[in-house]
């Protein structure tokens, strides 16, 4: 989705847009980086060394951020955090996209066409999103966007939605591939009291969103190998 630089010896990070800026205008991403810069501790925070951005540069987007290692979070760690961040979240007022994929699946399947671009443009015409209270959440909140201690990265998803929605984007793999079975449930453990059915109802609007994004692979040279199951997935749900 991006190019990572580390522009060493300073302690920032740039992100550049490989496909976003085909599909999203740039205050996508602001809304991600205030975002994270209103979590404190609980996100990798925005350059404070230079302006984060997004900034235009060749039709592309670049933001900047703070350079942090760490290990990835534990599953048990990984649903505590998730909770802990909703939770820190649950006022923030700044703008920030909705959440809901069929906007922009319709976008890409225009760009893609072909068989893709009509599974896709089928789901977002038959799917709707159930009606959930919505506030800030990650919008991307799998395992590897959270480092041990709970700490968050990778804002470019965030988005105003059901917590549900990063519940469904955390144990998608489980969901989906059938993968990480025990991880996830150890996941959702530790984050505690969540409403199932809205998870499963909004798991078909994760996998557009995600089947939607790796359509766009074979536009920039590469593919994405698993972006075929997921729209034989999408066709049979």
């Amino acid at each position: 989705m991006n190019v990572l630089v580390h522009l060493r010896p300073t302690p920032v990070v740039a992100r550049v847009t490989r496909l976003a800026h085909l599909v999203r205008p740039p205050e996508s991403l602001a809304g991600g980086v205030a975002l994270a810069r209103a979590l404190g501790e609980r996100a990798v925070p925005p350059s404070a060394l230079i302006d984060p951005g997004p900034h235009l540069e060749a039709g592309r987007y670049v933001t900047f951020w703070t350079y942090r290692t760490g290990r990835p979070a534990s599953a048990s760690e990984a649903g505590a955090a998730l909770r802990a961040l909703h939770e820190s979240a649950e006022h923030y007022l700044g703008f920030l996209r909705s959440f809901d994929p069929r906007p922009e699946a319709l976008r890409v399947a225009d760009l893609v066409g072909g068989e893709a671009g009509q599974i896709l443009r089928d789901a977002a015409s038959r799917l709707t999103p159930p009606a959930l209270p919505q506030q800030a959440i990650h919008g991307d909140a799998h395992f590897e966007n959270v480092l041990a201690g709970g700490v968050w990265q990778d804002f470019d998803e965030a988005c105003f939605g059901p917590r549900e929605w990063d519940i469904a984007c955390m144990i998608h793999r489980w969901a989906v591939f059938g993968e990480l079975e025990r991880e996830m449930q150890t996941a959702l453990a530790a984050y505690g009291a969540y409403d199932l059915e809205a998870v499963e109802a909004l798991q078909p609007l994760v996998v557009l969103g995600i089947a939607a994004w790796g359509s766009l692979a074979p536009l920039i040279g590469e593919s994405s190998p698993r972006t075929a199951h997921r729209l034989e997935w999408l066709r049979r749900h």
